[in-house]
């Protein structure tokens, strides 16, 4: 009994000091935009902005993110998760859809999922993978494999924080579909919280592309589940 209460005197005594070693960055993403005018504009709306620190490796977390198919759209649009993760594509409408990538961190095609069917993806490389459904073009996803859990996206007014992080110096990257990523260098140190801006200004961003197996798109019927 005694000895039990040693060891959890311990552990109780290195928590403090283990979470003093981490770090964390919080701060701003300023999102601009090009008027017909030429000139660069704040957006109103900056969420969305995908957050995340390179410079080191984590495990993936156990758990299971998730895309749903649902009136002709993926929800979420925009899926951050760590490298070694498994995504499940559900389809939620009562259409039959098709969920493909051919981008090079992850080659896939499941088929024609029908209403209610799932079918799930592991994401072994780090990098951006495009998905989008072979049936309908206005279908896109992009899942960001990254190789840390330092991730966050930014909320309506392009806050941002990033907690537990190592100590180190890392690239602080913001990454939206419609812009250039933005880069800065931080410095996490123990115990402390670092600040940090960055800007990202959108372009006309063109969403064409084409089918899986390199074709244009045409109007196709909606097949029943």
């Amino acid at each position: 009994m005694g000895s039990r209460l040693l060891v959890f005197g311990l552990l109780a005594a290195l928590a403090p000091a283990s979470l003093a070693a981490e770090g964390s960055v919080h701060g701003t993403v300023r999102l601009f935009t090009v008027n017909e005018a030429g000139q660069r504009v704040p957006k109103p709306d900056a969420s969305s902005v995908v957050v995340y620190l390179i410079g080191f490796n984590q495990p993936a977390p156990a758990d299971l993110p998730r895309i749903s198919q649902k009136n002709k759209t993926f929800i979420p649009d925009i899926l951050p998760i760590v490298v070694g993760q498994t995504v499940e594509f559900t389809n939620d409408d009562n259409i039959i859809h098709n969920v493909f990538s051919t981008s090079k961190a992850r080659i896939f095609d499941l088929g024609k999922p029908r209403a209610g069917e799932s079918r799930r993806v592991k994401f072994d490389q780090t990098g951006l993978v495009d998905v989008y459904c072979d049936i309908h073009e206005q279908m896109i996803a992009t899942i960001l494999v990254l190789p840390n859990r330092a991730f966050t996206l930014t909320g309506a007014d392009g806050s941002f924080s990033l907690k537990g992080v190592p100590p180190g110096h890392y690239s602080l990257f913001a990454w939206s579909r419609a812009a250039n990523p933005a880069r800065a260098e931080v410095d996490i140190l123990p115990g402390q919280d670092t600040g940090a801006t960055l800007e990202l200004t959108e372009t006309k961003f063109n969403l064409t592309h084409l089918g899986k197996y390199g074709q244009p798109y045409r109007k196709q019927p909606d097949y029943p589940p």
